[in-house]
């Protein structure tokens, strides 16, 4: 799973460089006017939560930090997903640890565990891959995307059989 998430962030990585600095932080239409690096900061933050969860043993995505420099700065971004990708290296993946959501103004609470809350990030960041794909074809076609940009593992798995 560790190899995934990297895979994805290098793919990520390696669509986000290929966009101009404008290009990155351009409100699209097709993307109800968010830009590429709105959704890299939002994928980026959620692993963030998930590394940062390890030390308290709590995880609530909900108080992620939104670090506009990673929605407006493509390059502070790519450095993000290095220190990232290293922080999951890190990762003791069969640590138990609580899971906190809000919803509706309840707060929810539940057992996780590093694994399953690393694969939800790995189909999250996955699924904003998709969308972003989306605004870099229809905007940016110089952009080269990765064959696998934003297709979930199990679509692979099953076009394969």
């Amino acid at each position: 799973m560790k190899k995934t998430s990297a895979n994805s962030l290098s793919d990520l990585s390696s669509a986000v460089s290929q966009l101009s600095p404008s290009d990155y932080s351009t409100e699209l239409y097709v993307l109800n006017n968010n830009s590429i690096g709105k959704h890299v900061r939002h994928i980026l933050e959620m692993f963030e939560c998930l590394i940062e969860s390890e030390k308290n043993g709590t995880l609530n995505y909900d108080n992620r930090k939104r670090c506009l420099q990673t929605e407006t700065y493509k390059d502070f971004a790519i450095e993000k997903m290095k220190n990232i990708y290293r922080g999951i290296e890190n990762l003791d993946l069969n640590k138990k640890i609580l899971l906190k959501q809000n919803f509706d103004g309840d707060l929810i609470e539940c057992e996780s565990n590093m694994r399953r809350e690393l694969l939800y990030n790995i189909e999250h960041c996955i699924h904003h891959m998709a969308i972003i794909r989306i605004g870099i074809e229809q905007n940016f076609p110089y952009v080269k995307i990765p064959k696998n940009f934003g297709i979930a593992h199990s679509t692979l798995q099953s076009e394969k059989s």
